[in-house]
């Protein structure tokens, strides 16, 4: 491979992860943005720190090569560390992340310190293990988390982490490029590019992800709700929704409904999961699929204003909601509809 284009490759790498360390710093307080950032300067660091050793010297030496590449490894489990926070919010704890690093530093230690190529090729094969599990791993959460979202949110818009099912074609793909090159293949700029394409997406996607911790935690009442209760309560949650129609509010949450009603989230979740036999995303936006249907049989308006009066975060939502609930699209409903 040409040296000035291998050069330019990582020249970009280290302006592209730079930049959104810069990002990331940017929002600030979050403990996913921290993550991101604490990679992105990682991954950062090791572009710079492979452009010193682009020398013919160290490319054709492959226990030279072995070494960064051990050494480059320990960026691994903080991929890991994003997927948990994203998948399972506030899961990850300290002892965990420390837990998980220790064979990503222990590993590349013994194969550069007794220079035996066993600690090498065990950390290639866990590395590959540890990655391709949380991987698996992820595609189950994702489901495990939308389904809690639905118990606790009306809305899905930079919540659901649909998107992450494509970031998880491009993750198995880097993961086979990199134990290619590991395997003295050279696809270095292969490597460099896809990874950098993958981050593209994921950060984008990222940065827009909104933390949704505080409404996930649990709560636990201190008494089991009478069907006195619990009688009382569904006459206050059906007057919220009938007289003063709550769901218009684009981003209604579960906590809301507490609130408004002086109760506990975990009685509001009984009510709607028990008594409706429904979710909270399913029971809200059925309302407001009812309201649209009444807006688009009375009015010609535009399908982005029906979807904001009817409490939409957008019309993208509102479309793939209305057509999940009546069996149609808004447009095919309102030409169903006889005109006077």
């Amino acid at each position: 491979m040409e040296p000035h284009f291998i050069y330019f490759i990582y020249g970009l790498c280290c302006m592209f992860y730079a930049l959104m360390a810069w990002f990331f710093w940017r929002k600030r307080g979050e403990r996913l943005s921290r993550l991101v950032m604490a990679l992105m300067i990682l991954i950062g660091i090791q572009c710079i720190k492979d452009v010193f050793f682009l020398s013919h010297a160290v490319y054709s030496s492959e226990k030279s090569w072995a070494i960064m590449t051990s050494t480059d490894m320990v960026s691994v489990p903080f991929y890991a560390f994003i997927l948990t926070e994203l998948c399972c919010p506030g899961k990850l704890t300290g002892r965990s992340a420390l837990l998980q690093l220790a064979p990503f530093v222990a590993l590349p230690t013994l194969f550069i310190t007794l220079d035996n190529e066993i600690f090498y090729d065990i950390e290639v094969v866990w590395t590959a293990v540890y990655g391709g599990s949380y991987a698996v791993w992820t595609i189950f959460a994702i489901k495990r988390y939308n389904r809690r979202l639905k118990q606790r949110f009306s809305y899905e818009d930079n919540i659901n982490l649909d998107w992450l099912k494509s970031i998880l074609v491009f993750f198995f793909a880097l993961l086979s490029i990199w134990i290619a090159d590991c395997l003295y293949i050279n696809l270095e700029a292969v490597y460099l590019l896809v990874s950098m394409a993958m981050w593209m997406f994921l950060c984008y996607f990222i940065y827009r992800h909104e933390s949704v911790i505080s409404e996930l935690v649990v709560t636990f009442p201190d008494k089991d709700s009478s069907q006195e209760e619990e009688s009382i309560l569904s006459v206050k949650i059906r007057r919220l929704f009938d007289e003063e129609e709550v769901f218009l509010n684009p981003n209604l949450k579960l906590s809301d409904i507490a609130a408004m009603t002086g109760s506990n989230r975990t009685y509001i979740s009984r009510f709607f999961n028990n008594q409706q036999n429904t979710t909270f995303f399913d029971f809200v936006n059925g309302y407001r699929v009812n309201y649209a249907k009444t807006l688009l049989a009375e009015s010609d308006e535009k399908m982005y204003v029906i979807a904001e009066k009817a409490g939409f975060n957008s019309r993208q939502s509102f479309h793939r909601v209305f057509s999940k609930i009546s069996g149609m699209t808004p447009e095919q409903f309102r030409t169903s509809k006889p005109k006077d």
